[in-house]
């Protein structure tokens, strides 16, 4: 039985999308050594890069993680003195979390420095052809979380 284009191109979009993630992965550890941060808090505090103020459960459902798993993250944020966790005036039962003042001109230190080594990455795609890569990352992207929704 011979496979079909499709089959084809899907056995290597699986095999591309693996690499991709795997080298994704290298970069996020690398950055994030750099300031001393876990990939989940980088996450959180991009999240967390307005000047609003989040609750826990609300940060949970944003990163796909448990409430758990984010107080755990909440915690060590707030000991590296980059978050604060104060009590919700409106719901005295809630706690809600904030950047400090510190963590502003930090989390843009690191927000740019995350755009300066994408710059490096798009430098090595040859100029006449990085438009129609960003362009199929969107597609992807829209489609993979199209997909994502809809799976059983």
């Amino acid at each position: 039985m011979t496979k079909d284009k499709t089959h084809l191109q899907a056995e290597k979009l699986a095999q591309l999308t693996f690499l991709l993630a795997r080298a994704c992965e290298e970069k996020e550890q690398y950055f994030t050594k750099l300031f001393d941060l876990t990939n989940a808090e980088f996450r959180c505090m991009r999240f967390l890069n307005c000047d609003c103020f989040f609750s826990v459960k609300d940060l949970a459902q944003l990163m796909g993680l448990t409430s758990g798993r984010v107080t755990q993250i909440i915690t060590s944020l707030e000991k590296k003195s980059l978050i604060v966790r104060e009590i919700d005036q409106s719901d005295r039962r809630n706690i809600k979390i904030r950047m400090t003042p510190m963590a502003i001109p930090f989390i843009k230190t690191v927000i740019d420095t995350h755009v300066e080594l994408h710059e490096k990455v798009l430098l090595n795609i040859k100029v006449e052809t990085r438009e129609s890569v960003l362009v199929a990352m969107e597609e992807l992207l829209v489609s993979m979380t199209t997909w994502s929704k809809q799976k059983p």
